[in-house]
């Protein structure tokens, strides 16, 4: 076979693959459906929906502004504040910031452990209640003498800084310390701030240093106080020995 023939049935063979091909692309098209019977197709029927009757209810006829006597309930501005307790802060210290008790903003809060607060937490600092019923003319001189206060122990006498005095409250009042001193005779004093102990609580007074709690309280001193036979007063606000105790 020549070249001119090889060529003539490469043409003949490429006319018959383009009629092939078009007659194919005719009888599809021919085949598919018009676009608006696909449209009507892919339509889903929806139900007709029909709206409901609105009757309109008459609007009721106000009461007169005299037959409403019932009171509003109202909060009196001041009666408490929260307050976001800071790094180093102690509850002792928040309720003498206050001028509180510390069982007052335990109540409060509902709190059990007096040592355990910690920084971000908000406390109600309840105020203090003016109706309360005053005292009885002896419990107010007992209270403010401090009969029932005593010291009470010595702890790791000569030994910083676990060396410490316990000091307990034997009576039935609650008892502030403001002003009170503890002194060592013939040595320092120490003096208590607005810390009010319970009836049957008590507090350690360390002789070293440390952070202040609600059950403990730190002197800052650098040697020890409370070598044998040293005596421990327990003065109250008006300047009278409450208690004493000798060192064992």
């Amino acid at each position: 076979m020549n070249r001119r023939q090889l060529a003539l049935v490469i043409i003949l063979n490429a006319l018959i693959s383009l009629t092939i091909a078009v007659a194919v692309v005719w009888v599809v098209e021919q085949r598919r459906p018009d676009p608006e019977t696909l449209a009507a197709l892919a339509t889903p029927i929806t139900a007709p929906v029909i709206a409901p009757t609105f009757t309109p209810t008459p609007a009721a006829t106000p009461a007169p502004a005299e037959a409403d006597a019932s009171p509003v309930a109202t909060t009196a501005p001041g009666a408490e504040e929260v307050y976001v307790v800071q790094a180093g802060d102690s509850l002792l210290a928040i309720a003498g910031r206050y001028g509180v008790s510390m069982q007052a903003i335990m109540d409060a809060n509902n709190l059990t452990d007096p040592d355990f607060v910690f920084s971000g937490q908000r406390l109600i600092i309840p105020r203090a209640d003016a109706a309360a019923a005053a005292p009885s003319p002896t419990a107010a001189a007992s209270a403010t003498a401090g009969q029932g206060l005593r010291v009470a122990s010595f702890v790791s006498n000569g030994a910083l800084p676990g060396e410490a005095v316990q000091i307990a409250n034997d009576s039935d009042l609650v008892i502030n310390l403001q002003g009170w001193r503890l002194e060592k005779e013939g040595g320092p004093a120490y003096t208590f701030g607005g810390l009010s102990l319970f009836p049957g609580s008590g507090l350690v007074l360390y002789t070293g240093a440390g952070v202040d709690t609600s059950v403990a309280l730190y002197w800052n001193q650098t040697t020890p106080l409370w070598e044998r036979g040293s005596v421990a007063r327990l003065i109250n606000a008006q300047g009278q020995e409450v208690s004493q105790l000798t060192a064992p």
